[in-house]
């Protein structure tokens, strides 16, 4: 029993456990990105020396039609004209290659961040705990690797090069402006103040409208996700108009978020295509005045008029794009709260691989809550290596957060859990994991074949491997049904495949896996009695020579096992072997009595069969040992 100040302790780590960890500060904007650039620094290097001369062709090109209209032209030197025209042509072609190089190369640098961005987005997800996922719905979770990485997509595939050439040709553009004449440069400046200003009030505002609009995106998939699964039992109870009018609740929230930010738009986009134009006006203005005092020459203004056009064309789609910009700077705030949120469970510095473990597991005083309040209480559980033990009790009793504490799910609050005496927090998860097998109550198939799911944990299985395990756990029953065999495809889910046909499926996977430790998490509920005796018959091909953990409320299911277990309310309130638990008067044999179907159950104990050994004990000696802390 640990002592008064364990427990204390123990209420005191409970107390401390956050909801989520607290996501670190870093940056939230496109700048982020930059990291995804490692690797391609010459790359980027080289495109931004081909996108400085790019942006430098048409300003040099239009220096060449003022020379061709002032010295050219009007001194009558068809000579030096021929030339301009010959130079303002080659000019215009390398331009033209240039271009095509950096929006080739810009594009593929964009789709290569893209690309690294999704994949770590990805991984990342994988590595968080099951809590971050039981308090995220899956269709904001499914936003951020679809709309969300799309929206950064379009930007960066397409935007990035209007961007960089836009902005390389503006520079370029206004310093032109002034080698050609500064007076005119500083005419057409004058309209940079109302510019700024302009700019700076659409960011602040934009920003937040985009970011309504994320999420309102991210609510509308999560709607539309939710429904999708659940449609069976939408149509059953007769609630497609409820769901519905929910749906377009969420589809005229984001109608109205990007009806504003559209509205934003169009303040901005005209401002500045009017500025540009008050910039021209102006330039012509004075330069006609200039002209008329003849401190200007012809050929300058009509090279400064275009230059201009160089300076705001740019600027103009510059405008356009901010708003994209806006949106894919929203979409990557919303993904850095995915990326700083820490994994829980971690292997911890100096963590050593786990070898092939022998399976003697020890529960030892664990102590865990999901929240505020205890679910497990101080539980101590032995089960020596090969052994059987059977978790039994009412729902929300801590079953199966026991097991998954031993899958490492999820950490103890206080105590350890324990293989071959190692806490399984020095040991590499991975390593541990891989020698660890699940059969859930109901079991999820992936999109593929049948031979594709049980070879899901072993991808190196050969056919004949795989097809050895089907005969062995009677999945060849099933794929005799189909054409293919175990080549035929089973859809998402599994769906086309009855309940028991994807628990043998599910079976045949664990089995091919080799797991040293297995769990079963109530495996057989709601199968049909013949089902249920050809599941049990793998079951006995699966358990044997493995440590394993059974959940069940089946009779048939939990007597295999060495020890019983009953859990209430985070304790072990009786232990023992199934005939002697069953005679004696307790919540165990309470339990019995109530579940469904229960009386043939009962007659059946009295029969030869029920008084047999359990199939997967060894031997006597390998009973698990169950210690609690609670009194009796």
């Amino acid at each position: 029993m640990p002592s008064p100040r364990r427990r204390l302790a123990g209420a005191a780590n409970i107390a401390q456990v956050p909801a989520l960890p607290a996501p670190k500060q870093r940056r939230t904007g496109l700048t982020r990105l930059s990291r995804y650039l490692v690797g391609r620094r010459l790359q980027v290097a080289l495109l931004s020396l081909v996108g400085i001369c790019s942006a430098a062709a048409p300003v040099t090109a239009l220096l060449i039609v003022q020379d061709a209209i002032n010295n050219g032209m009007q001194a009558h030197d068809k000579a030096r004209l021929t030339r301009d025209v010959v130079i303002y042509l080659v000019i215009n072609a390398l331009a033209w290659i240039l271009q095509t190089t950096l929006v080739r190369g810009l594009a593929r640098v964009g789709q290569d961040v893209v690309l690294g961005l999704r994949e770590d987005l990805f991984d990342h997800l994988t590595t968080l705990s099951l809590r971050y996922f039981s308090q995220q719905k899956a269709g904001w979770i499914i936003a951020r690797l679809t709309s969300d990485v799309d929206a950064l997509s379009d930007v960066l595939s397409q935007g990035l090069t209007t961007l960089v050439v836009n902005t390389l040709t503006l520079l370029a553009g206004i310093v032109g402006l002034f080698v050609l004449d500064w007076r005119l440069g500083a005419v057409a400046l004058v309209i940079l103040p109302p510019t700024l200003v302009l700019t700076r009030w659409f960011q602040v505002r934009s920003h937040a409208a985009f970011l309504r609009v994320r999420e309102t995106i991210s609510s509308m998939t999560a709607q539309i996700a939710e429904s999708v699964s659940g449609m069976a039992v939408i149509q059953a109870y007769n609630r497609e108009s409820a769901f519905l009018g929910e749906f377009d609740a969420s589809n005229d929230a984001n109608r109205r978020t990007n009806t504003h930010a559209q509205w934003l738009n169009s303040l901005f986009f005209p401002g500045i295509e009017f500025l540009g134009i008050v910039a021209m006006t102006s330039v012509l203005w004075v330069g006609g005045h200039m002209i008329g005092s003849g401190s200007l020459a012809i050929g300058t203004l009509v090279s400064a008029v275009f230059m201009l056009n160089l300076v705001f064309q740019p600027l103009q789609e510059l405008s356009d794009l901010y708003g994209q910009v806006q949106s894919a700077g929203a979409a990557m705030e919303k993904i850095t709260t995915v990326l700083d949120t820490q994994p829980e469970i971690t292997d911890a510095p100096g963590a050593h691989r786990a070898e092939r473990i022998e399976g003697d597991l020890h529960i030892d005083h664990v102590t865990f809550a999901y929240g505020r309040e205890p679910v497990l209480h101080a539980i101590d559980i032995h089960i020596p290596a090969g052994g059987c033990l059977a978790l039994v009790g009412e729902s929300g009793g801590g079953k199966s957060t026991t097991a998954k504490l031993v899958g490492r799910f999820y950490d103890p609050d206080d105590g350890a859990i324990r293989v071959d005496g190692h806490d399984l927090r020095e040991l590499e998860l991975r390593s541990y994991r891989r020698q660890l097998g699940v059969v859930l109550q109901d079991p999820f198939l992936f999109a593929g074949s049948i031979s594709d799911n049980i070879r899901f944990a072993h991808p190196d299985a050969t056919d004949e491997m795989v097809a050895d395990v089907a005969q062995a756990v009677g999945v060849d029953r099933i794929a005799r049904r189909f054409e293919a065999g175990l080549g035929h495809t089973v859809r998402e889910g599994g769906a086309g495949l009855s309940a028991g046909e994807r628990q043998l499926i599910s079976i045949a996977r664990a089995l091919l896996a080799d797991p040293r430790i297995l769990i079963l998490d109530e495996a057989t509920s709601n199968i049909d009695r013949p089902t249920e005796i050809l599941i049990e018959r793998a079951l006995d091909r699966l358990l044997h020579g493995r440590t394993s953990i059974i959940i069940a409320h089946r009779l048939a299911t939990v007597r295999r096992a060495d020890e019983i277990l009953v859990i209430e309310h985070g304790r072990i309130a009786q232990r023992g072997r199934f005939d002697d638990l069953l005679e004696a008067d307790g919540p165990f044999r309470r339990l019995a009595m109530e579940l469904k179907g229960s009386d043939v159950q009962l007659q059946g104990v009295s029969d030869a069969d029920l008084q047999a050994s359990p199939v997967t004990g060894s031997r006597a000696s390998n009973s698990a040992r169950v210690a609690s802390s609670e009194p009796e």
